[in-house]
């Protein structure tokens, strides 16, 4: 597993945090995994209530994302074609319904759940994003240098469950769940970043940025990466070639619809929502494709770095984020994996940073656009921790508490 070579932290540390008055409770090991079971209930229990709530509610949007999912993947399974012909005449908005707007491959792996009623493939699709979710933390903090436990493991829960993007992911269904697991395989190096990598781009044609870091590792992550999107592009093409040829229609109809939606994170749609002059959204949006290109290409230098493979796949997120027309609340699960990967090696004013950045995000319900402002900071802390500093390296602090 990936190690990060950091040099002693700048500032208190989070071991002398936990000695503060109030604090010092949770030096217990005892008190810190009872405290987290405890949260972990209560979290559960209220997004289960959640989301009971909303797939009872015929108006609760629940699942929609994954049923557009789910009739492209009906369509394939009956033979028919995968995008429907609203895709292919014209112009798609970023949001709507059955609008299928990825590549072939995920309706083609999501064939075995189109022989299952609607409401159950839901039920199940829900079960796995919930998992990757998990996974993806539990794979984050063990990078960052946590011990396993079972504290660390009631830990990853209690996050999942309280980061509202988690919850909005599971409630409409959509696929970030598994692109915030690929992204931290790639934060792993060797044949994991390969595959993670290659899934991510055959899943979903944006996260393709993260091939890049994965073609600058070790040969295996490089090998492993052509290989998997080699035949996973082939296999995918002779098994529906027609979808293939009509792909790249839609995405050309994808570009030239709107995404001005008041849901939209993306920072040249909030900034034309707080009514910004139209010369100050096109400088952001430059702005936002240079930084884009520099994250590629900062994320292909660090890959190539002793013990950047972290923040070269933290950067290649960042590109993937910001590289389309859209960002949705939901995106910014795949940030927290790497929040996990940065908790065990900062300090305590680091995570007390981390920490205000999920709550923003939390209650940007009350004005999305704080959830862009959260998100960019949890992702600039998180590359300050996780950065390649010198061969002087610090421990990291196996505990997961504050």
């Amino acid at each position: 597993m990936t190690q990060l070579d950091v040099t002693e932290p700048v500032g208190r540390p989070a071991s002398e945090v936990t000695g503060l008055p109030g604090l010092r409770t949770f030096r217990s090991a005892r008190f810190r995994t009872a405290m987290a079971l405890v949260l972990l209930v209560i979290g559960t229990s209220l997004m289960s209530m959640m989301l009971v709530t909303q797939a009872s509610d015929e108006d609760g949007q629940f699942g929609i994302d994954f049923n557009a999912y789910y009739l492209a993947a009906e369509r394939y399974s009956s033979g028919d074609p995968i995008y429907t012909a609203e895709l292919l005449s014209g112009p798609i908005h970023a949001q709507g319904v059955d609008r299928y707007k990825y590549p072939p491959p995920f309706a083609q792996v999501l064939r075995p759940l189109a022989v299952l009623a609607p409401g159950e493939a839901a039920l199940v699709w829900l079960i796995i994003q919930a998992l990757a979710v998990l996974a993806a933390l539990w794979l984050g903090t063990g990078i960052g240098g946590a011990r396993a436990s079972p504290e660390r493991a009631l830990w990853c829960g209690v996050a999942a469950v309280f980061f509202l993007p988690v919850f909005d992911t599971l409630w409409k269904g959509n696929i970030s769940g598994i692109l915030a697991l690929s992204s931290v395989m790639v934060a792993l190096g060797g044949a994991a970043a390969g595959i993670g990598a290659a899934a991510g781009a055959l899943l979903k044609s944006v996260p393709g940025t993260l091939v890049f870091p994965a073609l600058a590792m070790d040969s295996r992550a490089r090998v492993t990466v052509l290989v998997t999107l080699g035949i996973g592009a082939a296999v995918s093409f002779v098994l529906a070639p027609a979808a293939w040829l009509d792909y790249p229609t839609v995405v050309r109809n994808l570009l030239s619809g709107t995404a001005d939606f008041a849901s939209n994170l993306a920072p040249a749609t909030v900034a034309a929502g707080l009514g910004l002059p139209d010369l100050a959204i096109d400088l952001i949006r430059i702005a936002m494709l240079a930084l884009v290109i520099a994250s590629v290409i900062g994320s292909v230098l660090l890959a190539r770095t002793r013990g950047g493979l972290p923040a070269a796949a933290l950067l290649a997120v960042i590109a993937m984020l910001l590289l389309p027309s859209s960002l949705w609340y939901h995106y910014l699960v795949i940030l927290l994996p790497f929040a996990a990967i940065a908790w065990p090696r900062a300090t305590g004013l680091q995570r007390g940073l981390l920490f205000g950045s999920a709550a923003i995000i939390v209650v940007s319900l009350v004005w999305l656009p704080l959830a862009l402002l959260g998100g960019v900071m949890m992702a600039t802390v998180s590359l300050l921790v996780i950065r390649p500093r010198s061969a002087t390296a610090a421990a990291p602090d196996p505990e997961l508490a504050l």
